[in-house]
């Protein structure tokens, strides 16, 4: 008899350590992925750049499920330490006949390589065997496809009000086609500012960066954070891509200038050169003090340093007396690897801390030099004969002015009497 009773014990507790070991996972009932029914060892041909949704049906049938946990994952992506491809559901319980349908989503990159993976579906507890289901992935390329891989501001991360702000934007073709005619804009909303430019071709698989785009922030704008948005317009327009950078813009200037900025005289010659890779151009500048005491002018050049060297001479420091004038010469050379085509630079002139002259110049870089162009010498004697027009100009100016201030005192009476 207590033979029977053992054995039936043991029976008893094996049969109750098994249904245990079945109760330990829950059923996977079904997979979708983006909408439809997928078995393991089925093929989906996917794009990069493409979001997965997969829903997982789970079921309770042998029992209550503890602390179940659901990921999806691909694997063999080449940055995956930096940007996994991954996600999960929260552990979660299931009473015994219950059914529960938990959604995940995949992410897949631009930079992935075009290729065969698999999508990973677990289902598990804390202890024993999980689930696996394995769905063939073939990532393929899109025809027509390009990214936005940075943003550049000059100045970066600020720019003061009333000063120029020029943007570059490195793009990447990751279609499967050659994209040309492709369109940069660049817009600051709030501020209703926009500025466009074209780049003639991104080949398969390369990047390029546009020219430099030229905004001038308003003078009487609050000092802020302004988001600034870049879109890239390509595959006849049809398609466009788009992010949104911030720029920090400080120093509100007033809108009224002080009377003692009215009395100097700012006046640039040419604003558009053409200019060889290699050679040197010269734009000159002359500045008139037509106040009645002695002033400091600094020149400054922005924008030009990564493409040119830029010098000013005699001095970018210019102290003028009251009634003084003189030239200053600004010499850029374009260096011997500068991008052919248009480039523009601001020219700042400033008394004290405040700006008096802002001026966007431009240099049409050629990749050789025309014939016919002229030598540094010759651009010297023009400049000279420029800055000789323009003294000429502002001496008449000055003497307009001082005539008008003496026409403007009281005449003296017949009699030689002067009245104050």
């Amino acid at each position: 008899m207590k033979n029977t009773i053992s054995v039936l014990l043991a029976v008893f507790l094996v049969s109750f350590l098994a249904i245990g070991m079945v109760s330990a996972l829950p059923t996977v009932k079904q997979v979708k992925i983006d909408g439809d029914v997928f078995e393991t060892g089925d093929s989906l041909e996917v794009e990069r750049g493409a979001e997965l949704d997969i829903r997982v049906k789970v079921a309770a049938e042998s029992g209550d499920e503890k602390d179940i946990e659901i990921t999806a994952e691909v694997l063999g992506y080449e940055y995956s330490d930096h940007e996994p491809i991954f996600d999960r559901v929260h552990t979660f319980d299931l009473d015994d006949g219950d059914t529960s349908y938990k959604d995940l989503t995949l992410n897949l990159p631009d930079k992935m390589d075009k290729d065969y993976y698999d999508l990973r579906v677990t289902v598990g507890t804390r202890t024993g065997s999980a689930f696996e289901g394995l769905y063939r992935l073939h990532l393929k390329g899109v025809k027509h496809a390009l990214m936005i891989k940075d943003v550049v501001f000059n100045p970066e991360p600020s720019v003061e009000s009333g000063r120029a702000l020029l943007t570059t934007v490195r793009i990447k073709n990751i279609g499967e086609k050659d994209e040309e005619s492709v369109k940069v804009k660049v817009t600051i909303p709030e501020l209703g500012l926009s500025a466009s430019d074209y780049m003639d071709e991104i080949e398969e698989g390369e990047s390029e960066t546009s020219e430099e785009l030229y905004m001038r922030i308003p003078e009487c704008i609050e000092a802020k954070d302004y988001k600034v948005k870049v879109t890239v317009e390509y595959d006849e327009g049809y398609e466009t891509v788009s992010t949104e950078k911030i720029i920090t813009v400080t120093g509100y200037i007033r809108a009224v200038e002080e009377p003692v900025e009215k009395k100097t005289i700012i006046t640039v010659g040419p604003e558009t050169q053409n200019v060889a890779q290699g050679a040197s151009v010269i734009y000159p500048l002359t500045i008139s003090n037509a106040g009645n005491t002695a002033r400091t002018y600094v020149v400054s050049i922005d924008g030009a340093e990564t493409w040119s060297t830029v010098e000013v001479t005699p001095s970018n420091l210019v102290v003028l007396n009251a009634g003084e004038s003189k030239a200053v010469y600004v010499s850029v050379a374009a260096n011997d690897d500068a991008t052919a085509g248009e480039h523009m630079f601001v020219l700042s002139v400033k008394s004290g801390d405040k700006t008096l002259k802002q001026v966007t110049l431009k240099a049409d870089v050629t990749e050789e030099e025309p014939s016919g162009v002229l030598s540094l010498k010759r651009g010297l004697e023009i400049g000279v004969i420029i800055l000789v027009v323009l003294l000429v100009i502002l001496g008449l100016i000055i003497g307009f002015n001082k005539l008008r201030e003496r026409e403007e005192e009281p005449e003296e009476s017949e009699k030689g009497e002067t009245y104050y």
